[in-house]
């Protein structure tokens, strides 16, 4: 049995609309936080400048998240014979959370200000469970041929329990300390909001069957084969069926190999093919499900508002398993002793009818289902290798792992061949820059390619296509270049691109550890090479005075000034408006994720009573080798995700809150 308890407290990331890091960075930096009488400085709207901190401080200082879970399982084992075992196992995981938070009255500015404060409650509680039964039975014939065979089934349910949010304004008291909603319990419709719902119920039942063989240790096999029902798809598709084989063959087991034994200790080839299913997908997709959370009001001003009822989604009864077919290839080999370790890995993966929610035209007025959207493959390979010695009292180990994935969308389920990304990510009214497409890797970036800065008007002059008409006509100095790529005498949609793709080409880690005596020490790191970032930090199309980063003192202001950054507009100007290889950058980094010194004193003193007593210093995110401008190279948003639409994107930078450094020191008693 589990159990645990935390609080926090937090701030927002995600996407540009209510994320608490883009207001800090793209700020005016010549205001003070404070003006000369102690209080937040006021919005200055000429230069578009709220302060961030005064903001932050109001909207997210009062408020503590509350989150209690406790796992346990249970489980009996019966044998009624030899070798033949019995298994009953029943887990339940319990959770509750409560918060509340307390917004004061405030005045940034025209746009920042809050005349009512805000008293929030939410609690919620719930469960799930996990029912597993098994048989297993072992057996050989003549010493030699050895099996293991299970058969099993299991049951879980999930999304048992319930939520209440309440949020109203007016409260007594205005501190955070006494924000509960009985302190402002005066009903009113323009100021009062209460929700309270079930959780939606999720059920999975599954059967499944394993046999292993192997012969004297040296040749082995696995067969599996499980059947899953789901009830988040239509009755007559909540079945899927994934079964998987594997072999393998200890080579230095035969007495061919006896000869390598003194350089050669383990060599083992394997192989295996399996599917496995995805289910992970909002219930009732195949159900045209109807929401009561709209009013409106008919008639008069003074018409009370009534109730409306509408399809929250469009249905989909199509909607099945997605499975994912994987074929790996593998060596394992150790050598000197043990003391250097070598594992291989190629593999090739297809995602087969991937679930995805791919948007809708708003004309339908509803949200759009997911469906069974495509083929996606990966394909690459691991290695790894590390090397273990002793010396006297000095023991060290040293290991590295790379791997290469190749991602590619095989199939995309509509007349286009592609799934598109939402509008204004990077900025307002900008348009769609990453896609799902065929023959492309997933979340590609897309836009405009340019060529550098235009110096003078001679070059725009001479900016011309094959027939010698002029492209850009309407520039001047100090704009973009972007690329023509369809060589006619416009730059327009026809001219967009890749730009990036934000999947790496390769991922490594490495780690090093050593012991002398009493003293150890430790050291980890990990890293990516060839995946692009798409990064912005202000809302350049609808705010075009918002702070730059320091990068704009290396603008163009001048004939050869800069070839790269374009002269400051204060119009929705296309050089920052159009999309293009301008916000891409590379997203390479070696980041030093932990280093530990620590000591046994139970070396030093033998008499204490204790196995170990060891003390240790610790330090987290050390420090990040990259070429990436932004605050955090290792980011992962893809976009707007609200409802689950965009969940297969990424390297996404409009604000990411970085990785901390942390400084730890420890105590470990063994007893």
């Amino acid at each position: 049995m589990n159990f645990s308890y935390t609080e926090r407290n937090t701030i927002a990331v995600g996407d540009k609309f209510g994320n608490d890091v883009r207001p800090m960075l793209s700020a005016c930096p010549l205001f003070s936080v404070y003006d000369q009488d102690g209080n937040y400085t006021y919005e200055v709207p000429e230069v578009e400048f709220t302060n961030p901190i005064g903001l932050l401080d109001y909207t997210k200082s009062g408020n503590k998240n509350k989150n209690t879970r406790l796992n346990g399982n249970i489980f009996l084992t019966l044998q009624p014979i030899r070798n033949l075992i019995y298994r009953s196992s029943f887990g339940i995981n319990y959770q509750s959370s409560s918060g509340r938070s307390y917004v004061p009255v405030y005045d940034l500015g025209e746009t920042k200000f809050n005349p009512l404060d805000i008293v929030r409650q939410n609690m919620s509680s719930g469960y799930n469970w996990v029912f597993e039964n098994t048989v297993s039975y072992k057996f050989d014939i003549k010493d030699k041929h050895n099996f293991d065979v299970l058969l099993g089934m299991s049951a879980e349910k999930s999304g048992i329990g319930e939520k209440l949010n309440v949020s109203n304004k007016n409260s007594i008291f205005d501190d955070f300390e006494h924000a509960y909603i009985d302190n402002a319990n005066f009903i009113d419709k323009a100021n009062t909001t209460i929700s309270g719902s079930p959780f939606t119920p999720q059920r999975l039942l599954s059967y499944f069957g394993r046999i292993n063989y192997d012969y004297k240790n040296t040749y082995m096999a696995t067969l599996v084969l499980r059947a899953d029902g789901s009830s988040n798809f239509a009755p007559d598709k909540r079945w899927g069926y994934f079964p998987s084989v594997s072999a393998g063959w200890v080579v230095t087991n035969e007495k061919f190999m006896e000869k390598t034994s003194k350089w050669l200790e383990f060599l083992k080839i394997r192989a295996s093919w399996g599917q496995n299913g995805n289910q992970s997908i909002d219930p009732f997709q195949y159900l045209s499900v109807i929401s009561f959370d709209k009013y409106y009001s008919f008639g008069a001003n003074d018409t009370p508002y009534s109730q409306g009822a509408y399809p929250s989604i469009l249905p989909n009864k199509d909607v099945t398993w997605e499975t994912s077919e994987q074929l790996d290839l593998g060596v394992d080999a150790r050598f000197f002793r043990g003391r250097l370790g070598v594992v291989f890995d190629w593999y090739n993966k297809t995602t087969k009818d991937w679930l995805v929610q791919a948007p809708v035209a708003a004309i339908q007025g509803t949200g759009a289902p997911f469906i069974n959207g495509g083929k996606i493959q990966n394909k690459g390979w691991e290695f790894g290798i590390s090397w273990n010695d002793t010396h006297n009292e000095f023991s060290y180990g040293v290991s590295v792992n790379i791997s290469r994935n190749k991602n590619k969308v095989l199939e995309i389920v509509n007349s286009e061949g592609i799934i598109r990304g939402p509008l204004s990510i990077l900025s307002h009214n900008t348009d769609w820059f990453y896609a799902a497409a065929e023959g492309l890797p997933i979340g590609y970036f897309y836009g405009y390619k340019t060529a550098g800065v235009f110096q003078n008007q001679e070059q725009i002059d001479n900016y011309v296509n094959s027939k010698g008409e002029k492209i850009m006509p309407n520039a001047v100095p100090g704009d973009l270049i972007f690329v023509n790529m369809n060589d006619d005498n416009v730059i327009n949609e026809d001219d967009k691109t890749v730009l990036g793709d934000p999947n790496p080409d390769l991922n490594f880690n490495f780690g090093f550890n050593c012991q002398y005596k009493g003293l150890d020490f430790s050291l980890t790191a990990n890293g990516v090479t060839g995946n692009q970032i798409a990064r912005s930090y202000r809302s350049f199309s609808q705010k075009p005075f918002e702070n730059y980063t320091s990068e704009i003192l290396g603008r163009w202001h001048g004939e050869g000034t800069s070839n790269d950054i374009p002269r400051v507009t204060a119009a929705n100007h296309i050089n920052d408006k159009y999309i293009s290889d301008r916000y891409i950058e590379d997203g390479d980094y070696l980041r030093i994720s932990n280093i530990t010194l620590g000591y046994d004193f139970k070396k030093l003193i033998e008499n204490i009573p204790l196995q170990k007593a060891r003390i240790y210093v610790s330090v987290q995110n050390l420090y990040t080798f990259t070429g990436y401008k932004g605050l955090d190279p290792e980011v992962g948003y893809g976009g707007d995700s609200k409802n689950g639409e965009v969940n297969w994107a990424g390297g996404i930078d409009v604000g990411f809150y970085p990785t901390p450094r942390t400084y730890m020191f420890g105590i470990s008693l063994t007893y």
